[in-house]
């Protein structure tokens, strides 16, 4: 008797696990469509204030670290070699 309401138990559990996810997939789907404006497209990155960098490490020949910036927005260096620590 156990086992059969024990099987009768998983069965349940394991279809309700093969329904749910049927169910909840078209619910989770959202399409929200993007909108830009022609100042948005044509408006570079500079003009907004946001400046995107990456930071350069080296090590000289007598063990001194260093460190420099690059812009990745303006493509140029925005600092020169400077000693870390």
């Amino acid at each position: 008797m156990k086992k059969r309401v024990l099987t009768g138990f998983l069965i349940f559990v394991m279809a309700l696990m093969l329904a749910i996810p049927a169910f909840a997939t078209p619910a989770m789907v959202v399409d929200v469509p993007v909108v830009a404006t022609q100042a948005e497209v044509e408006e570079p990155m500079e003009s907004r204030g946001t400046e995107f960098t990456r930071i350069y490490w080296r090590t000289t020949s007598t063990g001194q670290l260093q460190f420099r910036v690059w812009g990745m927005t303006s493509g140029r260096w925005l600092t020169d070699w400077t000693n870390f620590g």
